[in-house]
């Protein structure tokens, strides 16, 4: 693996396993906090959609950002920023102030999922690109399982307040690696060369056009796919007070999901460089339905447990495969746009899955708000085996 991954990608694999970190240890308790403080699902489902509305614009800004000027800019602001406004969770208990803070909390923390993976992108190979990323995936997974199960631990023991603190500090460690870690990546990236002819009135061309069909086409099947996780996010409601389990418990089922995930993500990976990244797409979407419509008749914490395994498998076996097959369709110069792009079309998805989720949970319960995120996946399997073509865009 030390061929694959220089010293300043292995980097930005901390750096975001850091943050990660510090986004799961928040996860599980945000609803149970907001109900804590009298909010209704239905508030709840809006806040988290907010949220995800401030991650449409800050993953697309990020990754355009990446590609204008460089890594380390977009990388310190969904780092060092992050810091303030998670430390206003602990003193904000207004509705309208709340929305403000999920709203700007979702544009900061999401500008740095586009330029890292458009680092990804610019740094591998057609022939390793699913499995790098499936390595990358697995550094944030592990974080999001550790920081899902002590989430719990940490609110069961000391309070909400203390999973908000250390959420805070994993942050700023997260930023000063950015400048420590990447010290040799410039601030700003030196401005493209283009060569010129005395003979030629024109600079010559050397970019090719980005062909735009199969990154929509792409950006559909993901807003369907992360529909499921948007509604998976009220699992913590659905746990405790379906199932009737603890805040633990709530934890170690995030972990047991990110546990599998991590376990598979790197098989899956290579996998999906070898094979045929289609068909490992569409199985995702199927494996993924299939978890969330059990999760919505489920009763039982081993049940539960069993369709998180589930979700968890389509999941590790969907991303590596669709970011691999996006960033072989698009040119160097756009990688980190297209996947800000791609990130903002995920967020979509969950702000779907999420904001309409609560209203469905107050109308018909949880078992139609996990047939809803089911019949997604199964839309999405249908437009990938009908619409998703196997492409590699010309490199330059």
């Amino acid at each position: 693996m030390k061929r694959l991954i220089n010293s300043e990608l292995g980097t930005i694999f901390v750096i975001m396993g850091l943050a990660s970190l510090a986004m799961a240890i928040l996860n599980p308790i945000l609803p149970l906090l907001l109900t804590s403080i009298n909010v209704v699902p239905s508030l709840i489902g809006l806040m988290l959609a907010v949220g995800m509305v401030g991650m449409v614009f800050g993953e697309s800004s990020g990754g355009w950002l990446a590609d204008k000027i460089g890594v380390k800019i977009p990388l310190s602001v969904g780092t060092f920023l992050c810091a303030p406004l998670v430390l206003l969770f602990v003193f904000v208990r207004g509705i309208p102030a709340l929305f403000s803070i999920f709203l700007f909390w979702g544009v900061v923390r999401a500008a740095i999922f586009g330029p890292a993976r458009g680092y990804i992108g610019n740094t591998s190979t057609l022939d390793n690109k699913a499995t790098i990323i499936a390595v990358y995936m697995t550094f944030m997974t592990v974080a999001r399982s550790l920081g899902s199960l002590a989430s719990g631990f940490i609110a069961d023991r000391l309070s909400y307040n203390w999973d908000f603190y250390i959420s805070v500090g994993l942050s700023v460690l997260a930023g000063i690696l950015v400048i420590i870690g990447l010290r040799k990546i410039p601030l700003l990236k030196p401005a493209p060369k283009v060569e010129t002819f005395a003979f030629a009135p024109h600079p010559k061309a050397v970019r090719p056009a980005v062909n735009y069909r199969p990154v929509v086409v792409q950006c559909i099947i993901a807003t369907l796919f992360f529909m499921g996780i948007g509604v998976n996010s009220f699992m913590p409601l659905l746990a405790t007070e379906v199932v009737g389990v603890k805040a633990t418990q709530v934890g170690i089922l995030y972990f047991i999901g990110g546990g599998v995930s991590t376990l598979l993500f790197i098989p899956l990976g290579r996998l999906a460089d070898r094979k045929d990244k289609k068909l490992l797409i569409i199985l995702g979407f199927l494996l993924s339905a299939s978890g969330l419509a059990g999760l919505g008749i489920a009763k039982e914490y081993a049940l539960l447990i069993v369709m998180v395994i589930i979700c968890n498998t389509g999941f590790a076996m969907f991303t590596p495969a669709a970011v691999a097959l996006l960033s072989n369709n698009v040119p160097v110069y756009w990688q980190s746009t297209a996947m800000g792009i791609y990130g903002a079309a995920e967020d979509l998805g969950i702000i779907i899955g999420s904001g309409v989720g609560g209203f469905v949970w107050t109308a018909g319960g949880p078992t139609a708000l996990y047939l809803m995120g089911s019949a997604a996946g199964v839309a999405g399997a249908l437009i990938c085996l009908i619409f998703i073509k196997r492409r590699v865009a010309a490199s330059v």
